[in-house]
C-alpha cells in the first residue's frame, strides 16, 4: 500500500485534472508525469474552509519542483498568503497562515510567546503518554480500523488539552476540522453548519475565559490563556484574533496529524521488519517519522497569490495570479531526493523535505505533530509485537489538501 501503484496516464493529462478522485487517492504518479513539463496554469481547487458547490475556486499555476516550491515559500514579499477566496466565502479566515508581513511578524512573535516549549511540549508529554495508553486500552483491540477507531482521536484530544477545552468535546473538533479542510465527504449544508458551529464554539469559550480573567479567577496555563495574555512590542491579540488562533490550531492540527498517524501505520504494515527494528531501537523512531513526513506527508499543497509580476520556473506569473505549491511533489523530486519513492530512513538531506513549509510560514506546530506521532508509535511498540493487514486499505479521495487513508483495517499482534 505504501508503494504507490503504477497507473496509465493519458499523455494529455493537465494540471486541471489533478482535482479528481483517482488522482487524490494516488497523486504521486501524476506529479512525476507533470514535474518536468513546463509549469501549467488551470488547477481549480478549494482552500480550507471553502465549500465545493457553493464557492467558485480561482484557477492557479501549479508548482511541483522542489526548487520552485521553496522559492515561492521564501519570497513572501511576492507571493501573498492572504486567502482572497476564503475571505470572499463564509469561512473564518485563519491566523498566521493567511497573514503577510508586517502583521505576520507581529502575530508570530505573540504566538511564539504562547507556544513556549514548556507549555506545548514538556508539560503535555506525560498527559499525552497517558492518553495514548488510554486510547490503546479502549480502542486498540487486536482487530480494528486504525483510521476510524484510533488515528483521528489523539490529535483532537491534544487540541482540547493545549487550547483548554473539555476533552469530551474532541469528537466535535474532529468533525469540524474534517469539514473545514475540504477532505472528507460532507454535503454543502453540513460544511456550512460545521463552519458556523466551529466559530460559535470558540467564540463562547474565549468569551468565558476573558470573563474569568477579568474577574480575577485562576485560569489554566493553556494556549487560550496564553493568547489572551501574550504581548510583544506593545501588541496584543484582539478577542476575535484569539478565537481565530484557537480554530486555526484545530483545523490545522486535528485532521492532518490523524492522516500522519495512519500513514505511519501503513508503512509498518508493509514492512514487518521495520516494526522490530523500531521496537529494539527507539532512537530510530524520529528518523522513521521524518521519512514518512517526506515520502507520505499528509499536506499536499497550499495556495499563494502573486502581488507583482515575476518569473518562477520559467513561467511568467502576473500580479493577481493564484498559485498552488505542491509540498508533496517537492518531497519526491528526484533532483533532491535519491530514489524518492522508496522509504529510506536516515537520509542525509531529510531536513530538505517541504512538509512543514519553508520561510516565514514554517509550521509552528511541527514539534507538536512529531510529538504526537512519537507517542503513538512508542505506545504501539510498547504494547504489541507487530501489526498486519486485516483487509483493504483505502485512501481518501474527497479533497486534494491531504494525502491519507480513509480506511485501515489492521490486526495488532499481541
Amino acid at each position: 500500500m505504501s508503494n504507490i501503484a503504477e497507473v496509465n496516464i493519458d499523455p494529455d493529462f493537465k494540471v486541471k485534472d489533478l482535482y479528481s478522485p483517482e488522482v487524490i487517492a494516488n497523486p504521486y504518479p501524476y506529479y512525476d508525469h507533470l514535474r518536468d513539463k513546463p509549469v501549467q496554469f488551470g488547477l481549480e481547487d478549494f482552500p480550507p474552509g471553502t465549500i465545493p458547490g457553493q464557492d467558485k475556486p480561482f484557477p492557479a499555476w501549479v508548482f511541483l519542483k522542489h526548487a520552485d516550491v521553496v522559492e515561492v515559500c521564501r519570497r513572501a514579499d511576492v507571493f501573498s498568503s492572504r486567502d482572497v477566496m476564503q475571505e470572499e466565502s463564509d469561512a473564518p479566515t485563519l491566523m498566521l497562515v493567511n497573514h503577510d508581513d508586517p502583521r505576520h511578524a507581529e502575530l508570530r512573535k505573540i504566538a511564539q510567546i504562547a507556544f513556549a516549549p514548556k507549555r506545548v511540549m514538556t508539560d503535555v508529554a506525560p498527559w499525552m503518554e497517558k492518553t495514548v495508553a488510554g486510547q490503546l486500552e479502549e480502542y486498540g483491540e487486536e482487530e480494528l480500523d486504525f483510521m476510524q477507531d484510533l488515528a483521528p482521536n489523539l490529535p483532537a484530544l491534544v487540541m482540547t488539552k493545549l487550547i483548554g477545552t473539555p476533552e469530551s468535546d474532541y469528537k466535535l473538533l474532529r468533525r469540524w476540522a474534517n469539514a473545514f479542510m475540504v477532505t472528507s465527504e460532507f454535503t454543502l449544508e453540513e460544511r456550512n453548519q460545521c463552519n458556523i458551529d466551529l466559530w460559535q464554539y470558540y467564540s463562547q469559550k474565549v468569551e468565558e475565559r476573558y470573563s474569568d480573567i477579568e474577574s480575577g479567577k485562576d485560569v489554566p496555563d493553556d494556549l487560550m490563556s496564553a493568547f489572551i495574555k501574550a504581548e510583544s512590542d506593545g501588541n496584543k491579540l484582539t478577542k476575535e484574533e484569539v478565537v481565530r488562533f484557537c480554530l486555526t490550531l484545530v483545523v490545522a492540527g486535528a485532521e492532518t496529524t490523524g492522516y500522519l498517524l495512519g500513514n505511519l501505520i501503513d508503512v509498518l504494515v508493509d514492512n514487518p521488519k521495520l516494526f522490530k527494528l523500531l521496537q529494539d531501537d527507539r532512537t530510530q523512531v524520529r528518523a522513521f517519522i521524518d521519512e514518512s513526513l517526506r515520502r507520505d506527508g499528509p499536506v499536499q499543497r497550499l495556495h499563494r497569490v502573486c502581488v507583482k509580476d515575476v518569473e518562477v520556473g520559467g513561467a511568467s506569473i502576473k500580479a493577481g495570479d493564484w498559485v498552488a505549491i505542491f509540498h508533496a511533489s517537492a518531497n519526491r523530486d528526484p533532483a533532491v531526493f535519491e530514489n524518492p519513492n522508496e522509504f529510506i530512513m536516515g537520509r542525509p538531506n531529510i531536513g530538505k523535505h517541504a512538509t512543514f513549509g519553508h520561510g516565514i510560514h514554517h509550521c509552528m506546530g511541527s514539534g507538536i505533530a512529531r510529538n504526537e506521532a512519537a507517542q503513538m508509535i512508542n505506545g504501539i511498540l510498547d504494547r504489541y509485537r507487530g501489526v498486519e493487514s486485516n483487509g483493504e486499505r483505502v485512501r481518501q479521495s474527497g479533497g486534494l489538501l491531504n494525502y491519507g487513508l480513509e480506511t485501515c483495517p489492521i490486526k495488532f499482534l499481541k
